[in-house]
């Protein structure tokens, strides 16, 4: 029996590595994340009675915190709906943070390594690189994985914190070339996206990745990638192919339009949604207009009255505390935080707990993926998208709950 026992568990250990790998794997991929449900699923299936049998561990209050959040968003976001005339659909996106738990729960569970996630990340900032060349190759403008190229960066993004930040802790020149490579993959594929949103993202995770490690000679790391940065920005105003792929050549006009109410460009639509947002906000400050109704809020605004614009077929504010603000109010906005804060804190306790010398492993990488979908919430209205939503929960949840396993992921490779 107690054979038995053990191969059920190994079965679900091998059954989550698999998840995970395709989680991060086929992120890029359209419907790529219906493998890892699968997956997921079976491996639950296959974990639960032992787990619900042996009882030999009490879940992690982390994990508990989680499904506090999980449950946080899915009642707020259900206030909203049912004080609007939203269909059930738009409880679609927000019922996808009960992933965040059960994602916690299985890996702590199944004991499982997040060496799954990381094969699985290089695989897919490969898959991402070779689907942006295809895809430029065959003349579109702007790569996105058959996707929207926004969203598509994002997922890139997703895929290179894993890759740095989840990766074993070694620093020889094998690994150091395989970074290299690494970021380079994502590079070519954000800088073939045009996704302007995604480079503060993506120059967090440089800095971090050359000052982090032992203290020694840190302020030259620094320093060196300072400089780095600041030799990019340069090249992305004066190098005219990097100025027009990322519409840096249009920035000034931009802006400028939105003083005479042209709201049909990237800077400026995101300004007016931005005005739209707050006075939707302001009209109903404790529960918000409703989910699913910021749609109409700017089809009623003003800059669609003359005409009709692009702009009036915008759905979210492209800004995560707008959106909330604007569709849940007060509560929505705590909703976002708590989704935001409780991982980071979590994942803060743990790399406080463990002291690695170098910033890798479990607690390290989700802080990063938190810290990362922050600064991209500030351009993007991050859970607005399937993919970008999907994504954080899986991802989050995996590396929280394998952090919290007695054998840490980081350390069991």
């Amino acid at each position: 029996m107690k054979v038995r026992s053990h191969r059920r568990q190994d079965v679900a250990r091998v059954l989550a590595w698999l998840a995970g790998f395709s989680a991060t794997a086929l992120l890029v991929v359209p419907k790529g994340l219906s493998i890892f449900a699968a997956l997921m699923l079976v491996a639950t299936v296959v974990a639960f009675p032992e787990a619900w049998r042996s009882g030999r561990d009490r879940v992690p209050r982390a994990t508990l915190g989680l499904a506090l959040v999980a449950i946080v968003v899915l009642a707020v976001s259900a206030l909203s709906l049912w004080t609007s005339s939203a269909g059930l659909s738009a409880l679609d996106y927000p019922a996808r943070c009960l992933l965040l738990p059960w994602c916690a729960w299985l890996a702590w569970v199944t004991r499982v390594r997040i060496s799954g996630l990381w094969y699985g990340a290089l695989a897919g900032l490969l898959l991402a690189f070779v689907l942006s060349i295809i895809e430029t190759w065959s003349g579109a403008p702007r790569a996105g994985g058959e996707a929207n190229p926004i969203v598509f960066a994002n997922a890139v993004l997703v895929l290179l914190v894993v890759a740095v930040f989840a990766r074993p802790a070694r620093t020889g020149f094998s690994m150091q070339l395989l970074l290299a490579i690494v970021v380079a993959l994502a590079v070519v594929a954000v800088t073939l996206s045009g996704s302007r949103g995604a480079l503060p993202g993506l120059g967090l995770v440089l800095l971090m990745l050359f000052v982090g490690g032992a203290p020694e000679h840190r302020w030259r790391r620094l320093a060196m990638a300072s400089g780095i940065l600041a030799a990019l920005f340069v090249a992305l105003w004066t190098v005219p192919w990097l100025s027009t792929q990322f519409r840096l050549d249009q920035v000034h006009a931009d802006v400028s339009g939105y003083a005479d109410d042209q709201v049909d460009q990237p800077i400026s639509a995101r300004m007016g949604l931005l005005t739209v947002a707050w006075d939707a906000f302001r009209s109903a400050p404790l529960a918000g207009v409703g989910v699913g109704a910021f749609a109409q809020r700017v089809d009623d605004s003003p800059y669609c009255q003359r005409a009709a614009r692009h702009f009036c077929g915008l759905e979210h504010a492209h800004n995560d505390l707008a959106q909330w603000g604007a569709t849940m109010g007060v509560g929505g906005i705590v909703a976002l935080l708590a989704l935001y804060g409780v991982p980071l804190l979590i994942a803060a306790r743990q790399i406080r707990r463990l002291k690695p010398d170098v910033p890798v492993g479990a607690g390290w990488a989700a802080a990063m993926l938190v810290a990362v979908y922050l600064i991209s919430g500030l351009t993007q209205s991050m859970f607005s998208h399937a993919l970008s939503t999907s994504a954080y929960v899986v991802i989050v949840g995996l590396l929280l709950g394998s952090a919290s396993a007695p054998v840490a992921a980081s350390d069991e490779r």
